[in-house]
């Protein structure tokens, strides 16, 4: 539809190319990419001044891990998905339920998240994979 707003999702991936194939996923489900960014602080300030309607975050980051940018999210009811190389165990139990995705990742579940379903993944438990 014309005019109607494009989800906006925070992307937060600190290996260019990884940030480079989320940006394009991102973009070819039909969604505005806030960022990449690669650290924490700059994932925090966006989260805020972005304004994001979901966000892909990688844990394990140039600065640290991103469950500070999650924690943010949370508070304000912003659903996100983990993507990481690690298993769930390396999520701290608060983030056991959010939806996880481990890379390399299928690009097609991804942008079907995006499409919709990160929003309703949203404090249901589980993996996607």
């Amino acid at each position: 539809m014309a005019g109607e707003r494009k989800r906006r999702i925070l992307v937060v991936e600190d290996e260019a190319l990884i940030a480079m194939d989320l940006e394009r996923i991102v973009r070819c489900a039909g969604c505005e990419v806030v960022g990449p960014v690669g650290r924490a602080e700059e994932a925090l300030r966006l989260a805020a001044e972005g304004r994001p309607d979901a966000a892909i975050l990688d844990i394990k980051l140039s600065d640290g891990d991103s469950f500070a940018v999650a924690d943010a999210l949370a508070r304000r009811r912003v659903p996100f998905v983990f993507v990481t190389g690690s298993g769930p165990a390396a999520l701290p139990e608060r983030f056991r339920g959010r939806p996880l995705i481990r890379k390399p990742y299928d690009a097609a579940k991804l942008a079907a998240m995006l499409g919709g379903k990160a929003a309703a993944a949203r404090g249901r438990g589980g993996r996607a994979s």
